[in-house]
């Protein structure tokens, strides 16, 4: 029998405990207060995730939804599209304003080698998407960066505007099916976010397992805890549960989400199984001062004053502590606050939480109230976008006319390792500018245009991502293969010159952290099988010569050696005829050379002896062989045995450890020098 509701049975006449789900609940208020504190402390004092965002995410799921439920078979129903764009009307001015105060504080305070990692958070963060990027950046050998960004912990308010999107459309749906069926709203919504609670969980769990630091910030990972919100809503007129139990519950749930994030770490293992703890916990609150007698349950705590106003700027509070934290860190050069730093942070925070709430959230709120015109939204929505969006815009188109005013007067202004060669190029003007800009600094990996094809066509998917070729090489009559890490990704810059030259043909096999050193440690766990698959390919098309660094330098106390398993590649190589361009790995040091460099005063402050780093004499001497040719460019890295960080007006260096590429090309002529006669 199919179950129907009559019109007497709307859910505004379903009894006392079906009443009490819409009433106004000030501890739930009091409970996004606790959580938002917990998030703050953590951050600020611990450097650990605390659990609390889980929390938001359940609740803003419940809130919703409530609303959706209570009018779903009732006379006015929620229309799902006006419905959407009046909550980002409510979220994204005060988001919009903060956005717009982290572009100012980037500005004055951050170096410039931070600005276009915030300038491409600061796009996404707007548009609700930074969860993605920062989710790709997890596991982007590339994406490695000493500053942290001002704007991660927008990473969750992406999550949750995405969500927001599904919910509606999938409460809409249910809503159709209630009315059209007179099915129970219960009934429908239970169901319909069920199975979204089942599905999601299950995918968190497999997701976390194999792929955690994705996993943290993917919006499949967790919609289930929307969806425990949404279940909760439906559940709660049907929990019987009598007055001790219901404090027991909600007492233990409260202890439960206070020492969360001390004793697990929330970052590491969530939003897996794990991810259960926060939300069952805020669940057992919520549960528990759903009844009449709320005195003995932690009701009446959290619906003291001082939890109120901290709820009332909950939002807001999210919104600020962090690019206030990671501000304080940055200019103050520190990994921690300390304790009265901490406690001033933390204050700041309260009170600019304050002020946005103020002037920014409730007016708002009140506008919403008083004009419900169907543009007013739309209006909004397009106001805040462009708070962000015109003074972003403006400082990259400008800063992009700068840089190609200075890269036009390159060749003039920064001959780089050129200077070695010929002293007269040393004669550079003294307003000419050092390159790499430092916003151009993530340009400066070495990367080949277009995907491999033809022969080289890659046929797995570990290799996927990882092969590229030059336009010219399937018509080349003469190709070099670049294998190995990043720092045989490096060497690729100063080879490309000499293949222009020549008509040469370059393909570059490379994994970041992921060396031909067949026996060395991976940085990613799938570096054997990708060694494996690389080897292979290059030995079935066999090109005419591979290079790939042979050593390891070290910035610390060991000695610069050969890499370990290096042989084995060598025979490998060797058994299927390709000759092997065997390159010397660069200096490495303890501190971002680049950094240092454009602090400076002089960048001779920066430099560093040759033996910090390299072995007085190359170890890749044990291997040389027929068919291995070793190839050394310290002399032009560490001229008279000294690693600087500039020559020719062009850092040598992007990093602590990687040859910039413009730095890299100008090695062309040094690199040819090397090479044997019978190439080409």
């Amino acid at each position: 029998m199919r179950l129907t509701l009559r019109p007497q049975t709307l859910p505004s006449i379903g009894g006392r405990a079906d009443e009490g789900r819409w009433a106004y609940r000030p501890d739930v208020d009091g409970l996004r207060a606790v959580a938002i504190l917990l998030v703050v402390t953590y951050h600020v004092w611990f450097g650990r995730v605390s659990g609390g965002v889980d929390v938001f995410l359940m609740l803003s799921a419940f809130f919703l939804t409530r609303g959706f439920v209570r009018r779903m078979a009732g006379p006015n129903p929620v229309r799902p599209l006006p419905h959407l764009l009046g909550i980002f009307r409510r979220l994204l001015p005060a988001a919009a304003v903060t956005l717009a105060g982290v572009l100012a504080l980037v500005w004055f305070t951050y170096p410039p080698t931070a600005w276009r990692a915030v300038w491409d958070q600061t796009w996404a963060s707007l548009a609700y998407v930074q969860n993605w990027v920062l989710a790709a950046d997890a596991v982007d050998y590339y994406a490695r960066t000493e500053i942290p960004s001002p704007l991660q912990h927008f990473w969750s308010m992406s999550v949750q505007g995405q969500a927001f999107v599904l919910w509606v459309v999938l409460l809409g749906l249910c809503q159709l099916v209630v009315r059209r069926r007179g099915l129970s709203p219960d009934r429908v919504v239970g169901v319909v976010f069920g199975a979204v609670f089942a599905l999601s969980f299950v995918y968190s769990v497999v997701r976390t397992a194999t792929a955690q630091e994705m996993a943290y910030f993917d919006t499949g990972a967790r919609l289930w805890e929307f969806a425990a919100g949404s279940l909760l809503v439906v559940a709660l007129p049907h929990v019987r549960v009598g007055a001790v139990a219901r404090a027991i519950l909600g007492w233990a749930g409260l202890a439960g989400l206070l020492v969360l994030g001390a004793v697990l770490d929330v970052r590491g293992g969530f939003p897996g199984f794990l991810a259960l703890w926060p939300v069952l916990c805020a669940a057992a609150i919520v549960v528990s001062g759903s009844g009449d007698d709320r005195g003995r349950g932690p009701a009446r705590l959290l619906s003291s004053r001082p939890l109120q106003a901290a709820g009332r700027d909950a939002y807001a509070l999210y919104l600020v502590h962090w690019p206030i934290l990671v501000t304080f860190l940055v200019v103050n050069e520190r990994v921690e606050v300390g304790l009265v730093g901490g406690a001033a942070i933390i204050a700041l925070s309260l009170l600019l939480a304050r002020a946005l709430t103020w002037a920014v959230d409730r007016p708002v709120r009140a506008w919403r109230r008083s004009d419900s015109l169907p543009w007013v939204p739309v209006a909004v929505v397009a106001v805040a976008a462009s708070v962000v969006a015109l003074p972003l815009g403006a400082w990259q188109v400008s800063t992009w006319a700068q840089e190609r005013a200075i890269e036009a007067q390159a060749v003039r202004d920064n001959p780089g390792a050129a200077v070695l060669r010929d002293p007269s190029l040393a004669e550079i003007p003294t307003d000419a500018e050092l390159l790499p800009l430092p916003t151009l600094l993530d340009d400066e990996w070495v990367q080949l245009e277009n995907p491999c094809a033809g022969r080289w066509s890659v046929d797995t998917d570990i290799l996927l991502g990882t092969c590229f070729e030059t336009a010219r090489t399937a018509r080349a009559g003469f190709t070099i293969a670049v294998i190995g890490d990043s720092h045989a990704q490096q060497i690729t810059g100063a080879l490309l010159p000499l293949a222009d030259e020549n008509g040469w043909g370059v393909v570059s096999l490379i994994k970041g952290g992921c060396s031909m050193g067949l026996a060395e440690p991976g940085m990613d766990e799938r570096c054997d099988a990708w060694r494996e698959e690389a080897i292979d390919l290059v030995e079935r098309v066999a090109p005419d010569a591979v290079m790939t660094v042979v050593t390891r330098s070290d910035a610390g106390e060991d000695d610069e050696v050969v890499r370990p398993g290096i042989e084995l590649f060598l025979d490998r190589m060797g058994d299927a005829g390709i000759p092997v361009l065997a390159v010397r790995d660069n200096p490495r040091f303890a501190f971002d050379m680049y950094g240092c460099v454009i602090d400076a005063d002089d960048p001779l402050d920066c430099a560093a002896p040759r033996a910090a780093s390299l072995a007085d004499e190359n170890p890749a001497r044990v291997l040389d062989r027929p068919g291995v040719d070793l190839l050394d460019l310290t002399p032009w890295i560490c001229p008279d045995d000294l690693c600087v960080g500039v020559i020719g007006n062009v850092s040598v260096y992007r990093d602590d450890n990687h040859l910039t590429r413009l730095y890299a090309r100008t090695l062309g002529p040094s690199l040819a020098e090397q090479l044997p006669s019978s190439l080409g």
